[in-house]
């Protein structure tokens, strides 16, 4: 509602949490965002570099098991393809209020060289997510990640 003149697409692979997103949309009667199931991995890798403004990733699963980590959405190879599909200026905001994905992803941002990190209030929040709003209230730590692709 806040920027009508943006187009706004969420993209979720589990099915449950895709429907539950669906049907705030459709209460919402938002006419510029819409929810896609999808791999988000895959989705982003199909974009043409330099066509998205902005990224969200709002607590991606963790896969906290050793074994399973080889599922998380974010890593190296994840990390700059999203920066190749980003204009230049363009943001990527994270937040995981999970310890282990949130102390693993500082040292992979620092890897990819076209990101430069800002301060999470560098640039106007957006508004917080539900999950973040009920962390909030249980006072559970969240790790938040703010980027911009250098011009």
């Amino acid at each position: 509602r806040a920027n009508p003149a943006h187009d706004f697409l969420g993209i979720e692979r589990s099915l449950s949490y895709y429907r539950i997103c669906r049907e705030r949309l459709d209460r919402a009667a938002l006419e510029n965002a819409r929810i896609l199931r999808a791999d988000g991995r895959l989705y982003v890798e199909a974009l043409e570099p330099g066509s998205v403004r902005a990224f969200h990733v709002y607590f991606p699963d963790p896969w906290p098991k050793k074994k399973q980590r080889k599922r998380r959405l974010l890593d190296g190879v994840m990390l700059e393809i999203l920066a190749q599909r980003l204009e230049p200026g363009g943001v990527l905001r994270i937040v995981t209020d999970h310890p282990g994905y949130g102390t693993t992803i500082e040292p992979l941002l620092e890897s990819v060289r076209v990101f430069e990190r800002l301060p999470w209030e560098a640039l106007p929040s957006p508004p917080p997510t539900h999950y973040e709003l009920k962390y909030r209230a249980q006072g559970r730590k969240t790790w938040r990640f703010l980027l911009r692709r250098r011009p």
